[in-house]
């Protein structure tokens, strides 16, 4: 898999931040709170800067979705990659503080210096803070989720896109990112691994748009690479616990939420069909 190892920055000149009034307008049309809105921006920017910075990695995950394919997708509270590289903590940490000090710089964005890190057995977990609208409390966080490359098979060459950026200030960058059938696959799999509604939710909206025979075969090498045998039953057990967390996990994510019932039976019953 060949992904180039340069990744050019776009100059957009001297850019300021949106007006309050486009993160409020913008809360109101999509139906969720402003904090969503000022990650979702944010995010943009942290997510374009960190494509610049010469580190090979891909994004992937439903913010991968919404960032690259689809504009009025769900929001998202985390950013999820897969590195191509092996990189230490130390050189991660360099990584990131540069990323977040330049984000600064071009956005306008109160990026904190202050950072999380940690590392664990899939890679790093690393959360950076900002301030938009609120000047007293705590300031919004951001996750970043970095996949080791011992610990993800990449079965597609990933695809370079632009970031979809509805805001009217100028960020233009371009990314790699999962094709959407490898996000699905993934997203499948997660749902034998843990209980995340949002797996749920991002099953349900593409069982029906993609090809099931390229994904079913995504999720079956996947499944083999981390010596996964699905279960239905896991998922059927843990129903309750989707449930539980439904509301608090995506309703500021949504508009509208679907019935968790309705979706957890839809997902169950198509699983079913090849598993």
């Amino acid at each position: 898999m060949e992904v180039d190892n340069q990744f050019e920055r776009e100059n957009a000149g001297e850019i300021g931040m949106i007006p309050a009034r486009e993160i409020r307008e913008k809360s109101r049309s999509n139906g969720v709170p402003e904090s969503t809105i000022e990650r979702d921006y944010a995010q943009n920017w942290l997510l374009g800067l960190l494509f610049t910075r010469g580190t090979r990695l891909v994004l992937k995950g439903g913010t991968g979705i919404r960032k690259t394919y689809i504009p009025n997708y769900s929001f998202s509270d985390d950013l999820d990659f897969s590195l191509l590289d092996d990189i230490d903590l130390d050189t991660m940490k360099d990584f990131i503080l540069e990323t977040v000090e330049n984000t600064r710089e071009d956005s306008g964005i109160d990026f904190h210096d202050e950072i999380t890190l940690s590392e664990n057995v899939n890679g790093y977990e690393v959360n950076v803070y900002f301030r938009l609208l609120r000047t007293t409390g705590s300031p919004i966080g951001i996750k970043l989720d970095l996949t080791k490359p011992d610990m993800e098979k990449l079965v597609l060459s990933p695809q370079k896109r632009e970031v979809i950026h509805p805001y009217s200030d100028d960020c233009k960058f371009e990314v790699f990112v999962y094709l959407l059938e490898e996000i699905m696959a993934e997203k499948i799999r997660s749902l034998f691994e843990r209980t995340r509604p949002r797996d749920l939710y991002d099953v349900w909206f593409f069982k029906d748009k993609l090809e099931k025979d390229v994904v079913i075969k995504i999720f079956s090498e996947k499944c083999k690479f981390k010596g996964l045998k699905p279960d239905i039953n896991s998922i059927r057990r843990r129903g309750d616990d989707f449930r539980n967390a439904w509301e608090n996990s995506l309703g500021h994510q949504l508009k509208s939420l679907p019935d968790f019932s309705n979706t957890f039976n839809a997902v169950l019953k198509w699983l079913k069909r090849f598993i």
